[in-house]
């Protein structure tokens, strides 16, 4: 199926708004209904339209379809959530779910990548680029272009294409079979990556201060530091405290991962899955997705205790050898957790 006009993704979110109010508890419904709810909650949108959209919902992967029966999945959920204020025109975040999941990993990726095996990495800018007079572009090309551009993974400057940044380490994994790159090229993709992680450590170090003096631990919070300045090899970031105690000695180990996604995804290197091992159920990975640098306190993190193990016992999380490369590969069950106006999410 082709990329849908990118005018049409407002139509995604009418149609799950619409399937929402129809069965609000999830369970399933006629695609005959739901065209009729999309009618009455968009005011007259015309049957085919809709159906069309429906297809495309369905294509990659917001609904599932079975016996002229339609459902909301897990993805179309979490799009959903993604517009807490149910406008009908699609949020940023709505966007960032689209990049990352359905476009660079899910049903649209062949298209995304057809297109990106066509840039080249430009290193003194450290960015992917493509120019658009030493290469003629298809219609079927320049179609993905206009898509792209609408969701913000490229911009267009006079007759050079680039690839947003935040992008680039997406588009190396989804081309890095068919393109070589230097070390020295990934390398300057990981350093912007270490300098997130840094932003997000001092951000984890702050609420890890704010959940201790929550807990009464005003002692141990002014002790919560970050190694990971002095010592690289630790295997952790962060010596902290669970604060079941008043003990002055670190017993919470933690290791941060950040990403501007919104997917669980980081590599774990074979030296910090070895100390995690080790400490057990004492260390912990929080995982700060959806981080932004100039907004850092609004992240909330994702924990994993004793990830060593935690994490083969998922069915939501898969481990592959990159050294290593975890990844979601369905939607994560996260436990919702509170204190005071404190937040974070655990993983189930």
């Amino acid at each position: 199926m082709d990329l849908p006009d990118s005018g049409m993704l407002n139509f995604f979110n009418k149609v799950l708004i619409a399937l929402s109010d129809l069965t609000p508890d999830g369970s399933p419904c006629s695609i005959e209904s739901l065209i009729d709810q999309c009618g009455i909650v968009s005011f007259g949108g015309q049957r085919a339209e809709y159906s069309s959209v429906i297809d495309h919902c369905h294509h990659c992967g917001l609904l599932q379809l079975k016996n002229k029966h339609v459902r909301m999945s897990t993805l179309g959920q979490k799009f959903l959530d993604a517009n807490r204020d149910r406008y009908f025109e699609i949020t940023e975040a709505q966007k960032q779910l689209i990049v990352e999941r359905i476009l660079f990993k899910g049903a649209w990726h062949s298209r995304a990548r057809e297109l990106f095996l066509l840039f080249s990495f430009n290193q003194t800018k450290s960015k992917y680029e493509l120019s658009t007079i030493d290469n003629i572009l298809t219609k079927a090309n320049l179609a993905t272009v206009h898509f792209l551009k609408s969701l913000g993974v490229i911009e267009e400057l006079e007759y050079i294409i680039q690839v947003e940044t935040k992008y680039s380490e997406l588009v190396y994994v989804l081309t890095a079979d068919s393109k070589t790159i230097t070390e020295q090229q990934l390398e300057k993709i990981w350093m912007e990556n270490r300098k997130l992680g840094a932003q997000a450590e001092n951000a984890v170090v702050l609420f890890e201060q704010e959940r201790l003096k929550k807990l009464g631990k005003h002692a141990q919070a002014s002790l919560v530091r970050r190694i990971s300045t002095a010592n690289a090899a630790a295997g952790y970031d962060i010596e902290s405290f669970d604060g079941s105690s008043d003990d002055i000695f670190p017993n919470r180990f933690i290791e941060v991962k950040a990403t501007h996604g919104d997917e669980i995804r980081f590599y774990w290197s074979q030296n910090e899955m070895s100390v995690a091992k080790k400490k057990g159920e004492s260390y912990w990975i929080y995982m700060m997705t959806k981080f932004r640098e100039d907004r850092p306190n609004e992240c909330i993190p994702i924990m994993i205790r004793d990830p060593e193990e935690s994490i083969k016992k998922n069915n939501y999380l898969t481990i592959e050898a990159h050294s290593f490369l975890i990844r979601e590969i369905a939607v994560v069950e996260l436990s919702a957790y509170s204190m005071e106006e404190i937040k974070w999410y655990q993983l189930a």
